[in-house]
């Protein structure tokens, strides 16, 4: 046999095995929702960063740490499969007068999001109407929300900010803990109604 014929032979048999392998080489089974209600992007440090859509001024927009995007529940008071929800400038968690769910929220001032490594074993609360952490300027009060009081309310110009140095953990329905930190209020052209945070999973306590 030629040495032509014995190359051509072993091209027939190696490229199929190729080209059957290159839908597995970009396909992790972990995709990040890139459109929709909910957006979230891998920063490459372990963290994510997610944006919900939340200018329904009716339709709350729920999110899942776990599949790190938008759920849409049955019964949102009944349902364990959300973690968070927004609308507009409010932030509820899946426990307490806001869900089943029994989700909690801890809330560490004068911190980094890199300094929390750990669950704390204090200060946890949930969604309660007269519970701490609640009825932030602005906020709504009636249910009050762990996350009532996450931003700065500028009453210059009518602007929204995130409080410095705090950082929030969230205990979720399945019983994760996850680190969170919110950025904004605002897309990339000044529209209101997009609630951004950066977030990643802390070890079991």
């Amino acid at each position: 046999m030629t040495r032509p014929l014995l190359l051509t032979l072993a091209l027939a048999v190696t490229l199929p095995a190729c080209t059957e392998s290159s839908p597995s080489d970009t396909t992790d089974g972990d995709e990040l929702p890139t459109d929709g209600p909910v957006v979230t992007e891998d920063l490459g440090d372990g963290s994510y960063e997610s944006v919900l859509d939340s200018t329904s001024e009716e339709a709350w927009t729920y999110f899942d740490f776990e599949s790190k995007g938008h759920v849409e529940p049955a019964d949102p008071a009944d349902d364990k499969v959300w973690d968070l929800a927004a609308l507009r400038f409010n932030v509820k968690s899946n426990g307490g007068t806001s869900g089943k769910g029994g989700a909690q929220v801890a809330i560490l001032e004068g911190t980094s999001f890199e300094a929390v490594t750990a669950v704390p074993t204090e200060g946890w609360i949930s969604d309660e109407a007269s519970g701490p952490g609640t009825g932030g300027e602005g906020a709504n009060v009636e249910p009050g929300y762990a996350f009532d009081n996450w931003f700065d309310y500028n009453i210059m110009d009518h602007t929204l900010a995130p409080k410095a140095e705090r950082v929030y953990v969230v205990r979720t329905p399945e019983g994760n803990h996850y680190k969170l930190e919110m950025l904004g209020f605002y897309d990339e052209a000044g529209t209101p109604g997009f609630v951004s945070f950066r977030w990643a999973e802390l070890p079991a306590a």
